[in-house]
């Protein structure tokens, strides 16, 4: 009976590892796939930044084609886009043109300074058109700054943009993998997390000040060169930690390997107890029988190992429950077994409606991606991009795989919600766009009211006073139309000078109810006479800190072109909601939509697919969201309806 007791707890020591082995690899294996996802979306916001620093700095090329381009230009471009530093360069290198005067001891106008970076000259003797010099610190002040450069038209120079980098870095520490780090190192249970390399420590948890280097550690090389977990008993500040380590790669380049250490507390007291058990069972086999003997040990043992697995599966839940992505765990059959507050959120529904059920059942979109991820051939990365359709509307996601190495065949989806930062994108594009429309559109009408207005002048002397005595009445008709063609561009210019000249807003504090039903009324009798079933949905009544003239301006244009798209019995719904430190005004038609051809265009100046429209009503209303802070934006589908939607930051009262 003592070997057969030793023999147990030999077995549930055994059982204890395999399971704290099990938990401890997906704990790390989670670790890695953030870390990777981590990684990706910093590579995106710089990829992001690139391409907007190289649009900018096209423009300024064109711009400076034409001669007649000046610092005070300049100045005004770079203070409009958040650019910290314009400078133009001649062929020779010498800085022509430049947005604010220099720091103390940097190069002037006319200096040809050696000091401008090696990948300038490449543009300057001609061997590339473009250079993404990327971050770089400056010179007189010492601070961070990303930098891009083209050439100048025909290659007669290169054209810098420098922006401030420091919002950058900014955003790469509050995300980064150090960050990542510290918020899974505050969970229980865990004495460290560590990332490193050949050359020391990467990222570590707070409280680590000194770990061996991996050239003193012959598993840390093996681990580094081998992409599986290991683990083992380590030595750490003196106390035994139950340490799991894994590489770390990223686009087929090893950045280092993860090392967590988790406490061994439970499990050496678990140990004691079950030993002191034995021992006092050794002492009672003589008053016991056997049988009776065999049963407590067997119960007493059961319960242990199952009160360690319950510890070590809501340790691993409560970790993978408050992950900032997205997770979902699923079997070879498709059946999820995990499905976290972060994808309840993502696809707004509750875990208990779609736990034990197939993954279609959670989102049909998902499901197909997938399948048609797992179909590809030759697949070299663990991770896709996708754009599906859920109840809330489309979200762009970035989804990683993970296939588990246990027995059930599951698979984990840890996913990314991608659809803010792209709609953002998709806004700021819009309104450079628009910006510079409005520029050149008050720069052509300057040019051309002064001589059509002479042009004006001289068709009313003529019809006045040069009256010819043969052909009166042809001329007289001339001269007229002259004069109302004169007046025609007039009318045009004036409408440029209008879309360019910035809005004063006056913003006040309405009542929400108010001012939405005073625009519903201006519609309700245009519902009844073109029998469209019009209506205002709200859940609650607010205060708004706008521009009541120039909202309601906003309102209306939208209006009229949802009442413009639908036919007879058709359907127009007007909503508004206050959520999230932000105002939401929704105008959803079920009429004949818009086509994926003309989506990208309806925010552009003079675009118009009606007869007698002017193609200025979704221009101006942009211009006024957007002066308001706010972002416009729109959905539609070919005889499905259209829906936009406006977002407002809520402000103080005014």
């Amino acid at each position: 009976m003592i070997a057969s007791a030793y023999f147990e707890l030999s077995e549930s020591r055994k059982e204890i590892y395999r399971l704290l082995d099990r938990e401890s690899a997906s704990l790390i294996e989670t670790i890695r796939l953030s870390s990777v996802n981590t990684l990706h979306a910093s590579d995106e916001i710089e990829n992001l930044l690139t391409n907007r620093l190289l649009d900018n700095a096209r423009f300024i090329r064109h711009l400076d084609s034409s001669g007649r381009l000046t610092e005070k230009d300049l100045s005004a471009y770079a203070k409009m886009n958040s650019l910290f530093r314009i400078n133009i360069l001649n062929a020779e290198g010498v800085r022509v043109l430049s947005n604010g005067v220099p720091s103390p001891g940097f190069f002037r106008k006319g200096e040809n300074s050696s000091r401008r970076p090696k990948e300038i000259n490449e543009l300057l003797s001609g061997k590339t058109d473009q250079v993404v010099i990327g971050l770089k610190e400056s010179r007189i002040a010492g601070e961070q700054r990303f930098a891009v450069a083209v050439a100048r038209a025909n290659n007669k120079g290169a054209i810098i943009i420098n922006l401030d980098a420091a919002s950058l870095l900014e955003f790469r520490k509050n995300i980064g993998i150090g960050k990542i780090v510290q918020d899974i190192a505050s969970n229980p249970g865990i004495v460290y997390i560590v990332l490193q390399d050949s050359d020391g420590v990467i990222a570590a948890s707070k409280g680590v000040t000194k770990i061996n280097s991996i050239y003193e550690d012959e598993l840390l090389q093996q681990a580094l060169t081998i992409d599986k977990p290991f683990t083992r008993e380590f030595t750490f500040k003196g106390n035994k930690v139950y340490e799991v380590i894994q590489q770390l790669r990223y686009e087929g380049e090893n950045v280092g390997i993860f090392r967590i250490g988790l406490a061994m507390d439970e499990i050496r007291n678990l140990e004691t107890r079950m030993v002191r058990r034995v021992v006092i069972i050794s002492f009672l086999l003589a008053a016991i029988s056997i049988i009776v003997l065999s049963i407590v040990f067997t119960m007493q043992n059961l319960k242990s190992v199952s009160s360690e697995l319950s510890k070590f599966k809501t340790f691993t839940g409560t970790v993978l429950e408050n992950m900032g992505e997205a997770v979902i765990v699923f079997d070879k059959n498709f059946h999820i077994s995990l499905f976290n507050k972060q994808a309840e959120k993502l696809f707004q529904k509750p875990s208990d409606e779609v736990l034990n059920l197939s993954l279609s059942s959670c989102s049909n979109g998902l499901f197909e991606a997938l399948k048609l991820f797992n179909s590809q051939e030759n697949k070299t990365a663990s991770e896709f991009s996708t754009e599906i359709s859920i109840d809330s509307g489309v979200k762009y996601l970035s989804i990683t795989v993970s296939q588990n190495d246990d027995e059930g065949g599951n698979t984990t989806l840890v996913i990314k919600d991608l659809t803010e930062a792209r709609l953002l994108d998709d806004q700021k594009k819009r309104n450079e766009k628009l910006s510079a429309m409005g520029e050149l559109a008050s720069g052509v009408a300057h040019e051309i009211r002064n001589p059509i207005n002479a042009i004006g002048m001289i068709a009313q002397r003529l019809n006045r006073e040069f009256i010819p005595v043969e052909g009166s009445a042809e001329y007289l008709d001339i001269t007229k139309v002259l004069k109302t063609e004169v007046d025609r561009i007039n009318k045009i210019i004036t409408q440029f000078l209008n879309y360019a000249k910035p809005i004063d807003l006056q913003r006040k504090n309405i009542n929400s109810a108010e001012f939405f039903n005073e625009i519903a009324l201006l519609f309700n009798e245009q519902a009844k006479q073109r029998c469209i079933h019009f209506r205002v949905n709200t859940e609650n009544e607010f205060t708004l800190a706008i521009d009541p003239e120039l909202m309601k301006q906003t309102m209306m244009n939208l209006l009229q072109n949802a009442f413009d798209g639908v036919e007879e019995n058709g359907s127009v719904v007007l909503s508004y909601d206050k959520k999230d430190q932000n105002i939401f005004i929704k105008i959803h038609d079920d009429g004949k939509g818009i086509s994926e051809e003309n989506l990208s265009k309806i925010f552009n100046l003079y675009f118009t697919t009606k007869k007698e429209g002017n193609g200025l009503g979704l221009s101006i209303a942009q211009k006024i969201v957007n002066q308001h802070n706010g972002t416009i934006n729109v959905a539609s589908k070919v005889n499905q309806g259209t829906t936009f939607t406006i977002t407002i930051p809520d402000h103080e009262k005014f």
